[in-house]
């Protein structure tokens, strides 16, 4: 749908300045509709002399606002950064609208707690993926005074003195599983005709017996595999002897525990692609490649050398390298190039994107995310222009595409607000979006005219949904199913229950807010808002009048009469369509329903089939669906 001609050519220039990388805003459209069979049209899709981008666009740009990562857009980088999918934006405020989207840089504000928000969920995210993908170390040593002895005596200093055959037990907690190093730390004292025995055992199993002839401290060292927990640790002496003047003891002066940190799975961490236990080098490593794909461009040296300071300073304290990691990639999360979608350019000259803005402008507008690893490599070796269209095929191919059709079409369709109605099923406003949704989906992923948007022969329903239509029951349950229709009713936006639900009352239509809807969703050319000083239009109910005679009498007044006489005649085409999008030929007292119109150009139109059609036909329809995209 997106590059599809002769639809979109006219309106292409709209696109240009973000596909082809020019760093700027939005370009004057070639007005009015052309003929696509006209063998002098200029735009000819297959004229290879027709420029994307005119000289003038290239020329006056514009400035683009920094942008920083909406909710959504922060949940889905780090799920592709570190496989996080605890959606931790869910917990920041609320993001700011304008011109009815969530990504506008110019109204997305930074505020001090979402400041406070962005450092906790960096501190979370860095600590999750380092449990995930690094084992921590442990060391645990028991002094053998403070083990439980079945004889003998202290020795001053944490040890003790096995003065005759007898044991000295502690119970360690080992806190991961895996392979850990027992060192006991002992020494005989005095001697006799051998060297004195000393076995080590786990939970009463002999782990290895040794032969301590040392006199002065030395270190006695085994391996083994141990599970996570609790375990009883067992130092024996097994040979006491004793003969004047001769009297050999066992002098225990401690037991440890060691295992080194380790990397689970290198070849698949999002973070440690080596073990920075292994040296400075590896940590180098994981920091730039992490700060490469989280800032979504090349890193200097210098960017480099400044998060592995923190990775010094937290040794110079005596800290493992762990804690320094975890500062630096912290930092990284914090950082605005992280946060924010800086494009370098300046405001004095025009300036071409580079190929990594590009890359992160193109990811974000089709995936809502961060580049994944093709883009980024045709941004590193400076192809992605060239390979710019089966990129974006690849792209809305991608299962990832489907958070811009919920976004995009969420936004525009106003499906997003279906979660607002207090008297529609949790269910049903589900199916109602997921109607709008893969409606609009089906446009992106097969060959369909995006006119067609307003007037097709399917949509997508479940057996809730389908009653509500009144259409056979697809046997689905709640999943819904494409169904074919005959277009008269539903097969196009205007039928859908989400947006006719949206633009209703909780129990009765509104017909101005869904001519509004139509003006500024469909055609965008919406009204200014209301005079301050003309009150809002509310039915009586005990009128005998039906509520188009009773608007029509409030549209006697000049300050009004400007603005209805567009927005009305759409709305009350739609009048067909209950508050909750069910067809009906009488309103809610009983009157006849009457959804003849007259625009103010002097087209007309009796049902909302004709509406339909109307609108189906304007130029304006699909310029405005080009200009939503482009404001999105």
């Amino acid at each position: 749908m997106l590059l599809r001609a002769p639809l979109v050519r006219p309106y292409q220039s709209l696109l240009c300045v973000l596909l082809t990388g020019c760093m700027g805003a939005i370009v004057t459209p070639v007005p009015g509709p052309v003929d696509p069979l006209d063998p002098n049209n200029p735009l000819d899709p297959n004229n290879p002399q027709v420029p994307v981008c005119t000289a003038e666009d290239l020329a006056k740009p514009g400035r683009v606002t920094l942008r920083r990562l909406n909710r959504s857009e922060y949940n889905a980088t780090v799920r592709d950064l570190l496989g996080d999918t605890t959606k931790p934006a869910q917990d920041f405020p609320a993001d700011d609208f304008g011109r009815g989207y969530d990504n506008l840089g110019e109204v997305l504000s930074t505020s001090e707690l979402l400041v406070e928000k962005w450092n906790l969920a960096a501190e979370k995210l860095t600590k999750a993926v380092l449990d995930a993908e690094m084992v921590a170390g442990q060391t645990t040593r028991v002094q053998a005074d403070a083990m439980t002895a079945s004889t003998g005596s202290a020795m001053g200093g944490g040890g003790w003195n096995l003065f005759s055959n007898g044991t000295l037990t502690s119970t360690v907690n080992f806190m991961t599983a895996g392979q850990f190093t027992f060192t006991v730390r002992a020494y005989q004292q005095a001697a006799g005709p051998d060297a004195a025995r000393m076995r080590l055992s786990v939970d009463g199993t002999m782990v290895q017996e040794y032969n301590v002839a040392a006199t002065a401290s030395a270190t006695f060292t085994a391996m083994r595999t141990m599970t996570a927990g609790n375990h009883t640790v067992t130092v024996e002496f097994l040979n006491d002897y004793y003969m004047a003047p001769d009297d050999r003891n066992l002098i225990v002066e401690y037991v440890e525990v060691t295992r080194p940190g380790a990397v689970t799975q290198p070849a698949n961490a999002k973070l440690l692609t080596c073990n920075p236990n292994s040296g400075d080098a590896c940590v180098r490593e994981v920091l730039s490649k992490f700060a490469r794909r989280a800032w979504r461009r090349p890193v200097s040296q210098g960017e480099v050398d400044k998060l592995f300071a923190l990775v010094t300073l937290a040794r110079t304290n005596g800290d493992p390298v762990r804690t320094g990691l975890e500062l630096a990639v912290q930092a990284v999360l914090m950082s605005p190039n992280f946060l924010y979608r800086p494009e370098l350019g300046t405001s004095a000259t025009v300036t071409a994107l580079s190929p990594h803005e590009l890359a992160t402008r193109l990811s974000y507008f089709l995936w809502s995310s961060m580049p994944d690893a093709e883009l980024d490599a045709l941004a590193d070796n400076g192809t992605l222009t060239a390979q710019l269209g089966p990129q974006v095929n690849r792209m809305l191919m991608d299962s990832k595409a489907s958070v811009f059709v919920q976004n995009f079409s969420g936004s525009w369709l106003w499906s997003r607000a279906i979660a607002d109605k207090p008297l529609v099923s949790e269910p049903m406003k589900a199916a109602q979006q997921e109607e709008v949704h893969r409606f609009f989906e089906a446009f992106l992923r097969e060959d369909i005219s995006a006119l067609d948007l307003l007037g097709a022969k399917f949509t997508y329903v479940n057996d809730p949904l389908a009653t509500l239509y009144g259409l056979p029951l697809p046997g689905t349950g709640a999943n819904l199913t494409r169904v074919t229709v005959d277009g008269v009713q539903r097969g196009t936006l205007l039928g859908h229950a989400g947006p006719l639900t949206v633009t209703s009352h909780d129990s009765h239509t509104n017909p101005v807010k869904r001519g509004k809807w139509v003006l500024g969703q469909i055609l965008c050319a919406e009204p200014p808002p209301p005079p301050a000083n003309v009150p809002a239009f509310t039915p009586d109910p005990t009128a005998m009048k039906s509520l188009r005679e009773q608007m029509e009498a409030h549209r006697t007044n000049p300050a009004c009469a400007a603005c209805h006489s567009s927005m009305d005649p759409l709305g009350f085409g739609m009048e067909n369509y209950d508050h909750l999008g069910k067809w009906r030929t009488k309103d809610e007292a009983g009157f006849d329903i009457d959804t003849s119109g007259k625009l103010p150009d002097g087209r007309t139109f009796n049902t909302p089939l004709e509406l339909t059609t109307v609108l189906k036909n304007d130029p304006k329809f699909p310029r405005c669906l080009t200009e939503q995209l482009f404001i999105y």
